[in-house]
């Protein structure tokens, strides 16, 4: 059956748009080439930046044909490497094939030119090694990204033209593909340092308020704690937009909860007794301060909603927008009860905090009043877990 190598070029060209992983995109080639070329074991060799050597990331075939992924190591001055590289060898560059080679040990002109053969021997060796017939490039502008090489055809025949010239196209469409999912992983990469630096920066401004507020230290960590558990067990429940970007957004909010109280002055934060109906309401800003401070950084946007709403209660007697029910962020609602529970079970200079039992049945009797009620659901759940496995 004759293969249609242009249909499966764009077939193969399709596949590779969509991959963004390289590690995926190199499985997907190698099952390319042994699929429509029918070779005994397939690998490729990519070149390493940071190394300044080629790897053979992947390697497929028959299991006593294959090289384990990285195994392989080749340095710049490698035959093969140089084969395709250096311009003052003026091979052709399309490809380096078995036979060729050693058609090329045998010709007068080589035999007369020690060091050619020797770098020819060099190159056979090196085929060898790893029992490839047919060696393709592939080339970004001048700078060669990976070389496929080919172990012997099923059929023990040469390689046709037309195959050759399949390889050729494939393999400048690898390297294209290649160099776009390095650019993906590279940029998620700086992402993920940069979601590192950021929650860095979240905790040290989580610090600087404890700091101020010594009755709330640790505070922060518990909310944090909590409310994550309240979450897990609330997506059980009820389906959650973008869960992942949720879940990170109520952490940077949990942790930021009381970042307004920067701007409340400390002999209110630190009074040793109950505070006075002025000093409450003076206290009662630090959750609108704190959406004044977020508010100019754009990656607290989603996180902002849960600073700031807080102090809501469902039956909308809270501070400090008065919203009920439903108009309540989910985000601040999880936070609210978190907070309040730790506020709860702490002590004070002027009271006991409540025993945690105590704690968990006030929160039950302020089910769709000061709680939402599937928030308090989810946190009992979350309770419940941790009351079994200390038991």
């Amino acid at each position: 059956m004759k293969i249609d190598y242009r249909r499966q070029l764009e077939k193969a060209a399709r596949q590779m748009i969509l991959i963004h992983r390289a590690s995926t995109l190199i499985k997907l080639i190698l099952r390319t080439i042994l699929r429509n070329i029918k070779v005994t074991h397939a690998g490729l060799l990519i070149y390493d930046k940071r190394r300044d050597e080629y790897v053979a990331r992947i390697s497929r075939g028959h299991s006593g044909l294959r090289i384990p992924p990285g195994f392989v190591k080749v340095k710049r001055n490698n035959p093969l490497i140089r084969y395709f590289t250096d311009e003052k060898l003026k091979f052709p560059k399309e490809s380096i094939l078995w036979e060729k080679t050693t058609s090329l040990l045998k010709s007068v002109k080589v035999k007369k030119a020690p060091e050619l053969k020797k770098f020819l021997e060099e190159v056979k060796y090196t085929l060898s090694l790893y029992q490839a017939k047919a060696c393709i490039p592939g080339f970004f502008r001048d700078d060669l990204i990976g070389i496929l090489f080919l172990g012997e055809k099923k059929n023990k025949k040469r390689f046709l033209e037309e195959e050759l010239g399949f390889l050729a196209v494939l393999a400048s469409d690898v390297v294209m593909a290649l160099k776009n999912a390095w650019l993906i992983e590279d940029l998620n990469q700086q992402v993920e340092i940069n979601k590192r630096l950021f929650l860095q920066t979240v905790a040290a401004l989580a610090s600087s308020i404890e700091a101020k507020d010594k009755y709330t230290r640790g505070h922060t960590d518990r909310v944090v704690k909590h409310s994550l558990a309240i979450a897990y067990n609330l997506k059980k429940h009820r389906k959650v937009k973008n869960w992942d970007v949720f879940v990170e957004n109520l952490k940077v909010a949990a942790l930021l909860h009381d970042i307004g109280k920067i701007g409340i002055p400390e002999e209110i934060l630190n009074k040793n007794a109950p505070l006075s109906e002025e000093e409450r309401k003076v206290i009662e800003t630090h959750s609108s301060i704190g959406a004044n401070i977020l508010n100019h950084i754009e990656e607290f946007h989603d996180a902002l909603l849960g600073v700031k709403h807080h102090h809501e209660r469902y039956d909308g007697s809270g501070y400090p927008s008065k919203l009920k029910g439903n108009q309540i962020p989910l985000i601040a609602s999880i936070i609210a009860l978190a907070d309040a529970f730790d506020a709860m079970i702490m002590d004070r200079p002027y009271r006991k905090g409540f025993p945690p039992q105590e704690a968990i049945k006030e929160i039950e009797r302020n089910r769709g009043r000061q709680f939402a009620p599937v928030v308090v659901d989810a946190f009992l759940e979350s309770q419940k877990k941790i009351i079994d496995l200390a038991i």
